[in-house]
């Protein structure tokens, strides 16, 4: 196969645009509902207009993105929502009949290609209720093995109460939850040079992994399979401030136990880094086991030879390459379990 040792290729990280959802969605719409929208430059608006036009048919055509993936190498996309349709923004009911929508048109394509493509959903979370009936059906018609949220709800973090029964779910269901921010709220500052991205992206993520941290997230939810997109934002690259703030504050103990970074060992992050020596990093930190492929599919800011990134990373045998490449992502999504 693909990856040079036999083990099946998956990407853990790409996305779908339902244009039906959009048609409903756009007449609600406005910049400031969106940091990603909201806190880009006019520069960078004019050139996300001029590009994600150019994307579409890769974002909503099945047979433009099949032959990208057989250019990349990838066996298996795991698809998931384009994150400015979150629409987290919407009124519940709106969001409900939305995530729906863009369920219904990943399960599609699922369907038609069952030997290529899985499922990640998504659910309206601004509503915790209405997001639990979706999942139900995530889970019990469409046959989905993970979902995709943003790294907060509207400027919610998820060490908020309201989310527990939310992640009592997915613990349940032994979901893997996958991880991808949209810009940064409160970006102000960030709105030249596409900073709301290749700054904001990250350290939102990084901010998702400091709150489920410390706020006790992960100490209440041992079993629960988070995958934090953009190799986990910066945390995983300095994770010792943290746990050297742990042992000298009391205000860092609030909620949990142990050093932070014995949390972050529990978390999973995807290879979008760009660099194989700082891939190499990571996967030396956390464990090749704790590492899935991801390529960003089909945005400018992706990735496009992915097994090229990974085949560049020094001292890694056969074994941990493949587990890399897709055996990991297998292992987290229960495919191996549905065949």
């Amino acid at each position: 196969m693909a990856d040079g040792n036999g083990g099946v290729v998956i990407d853990i990280h790409a996305h779908v645009m339902t244009p039906e959802a959009e048609e409903i969605a756009s007449p609600l719409f406005s910049p400031d509902k969106d940091p990603f929208i909201g806190f880009s430059g006019p520069v960078s608006e004019a050139y996300n207009r001029k590009h994600f036009a150019e994307i579409v048919p890769n974002l909503t055509q099945p047979e433009q993105r099949l032959r990208d993936m057989d250019r990349m190498g990838v066996d298996v996309q795991a698809i998931s929502v384009v994150p400015p349709q979150y629409f987290y923004w919407a009124e519940p009911v709106v969001g409900a009949k939305l995530s729906g929508m863009v369920n219904d048109r990943l399960f599609e394509i699922v369907q038609a290609h069952p030997d290529r493509f899985v499922g990640l959903g998504t659910l309206p979370l601004q509503d915790v209720d209405l997001a639990l009936g979706e999942l139900e059906r995530v889970v019990d018609e469409l046959r989905f093995g993970g979902l995709e949220i943003c790294t907060n709800v509207n400027g919610v973090d998820f060490d908020d109460p309201r989310f527990v029964p939310f992640f009592e779910k997915v613990v349940e269901y032994d979901l893997l939850l996958v991880v991808h921010p949209n810009g940064f709220t409160q970006g102000e500052r960030l709105a030249d040079y596409y900073l709301i991205n290749t700054l904001g992206m990250p350290m939102d993520s990084t901010v998702f992994i400091a709150r489920m941290i410390f706020g006790g997230v992960l100490e209440r939810f041992p079993d629960l399979k988070v995958c934090v997109m953009h190799g986990g934002g910066y945390l995983p690259f300095y994770p010792a401030r943290f746990d050297h703030a742990y042992e000298a504050r009391d205000d860092c103990r609030e909620h949990i136990s142990r050093p932070p970074s014995t949390y972050l060992a529990q978390m999973y992050f995807d290879t979008m880094v760009f660099d194989p020596e700082m891939l190499g990093t990571l996967i030396r930190r956390w464990g090749a086991d704790h590492v899935l492929l991801g390529t960003d599919y089909p945005f400018d800011m992706g990735e496009t030879d992915p097994l090229g990134l990974l085949s560049n990373v020094d001292g890694l045998d056969g074994k941990e390459r493949s587990m890399i490449a897709g055996g990991n992502a297998a292992r987290l999504l229960n495919l191996d379990d549905s065949s």
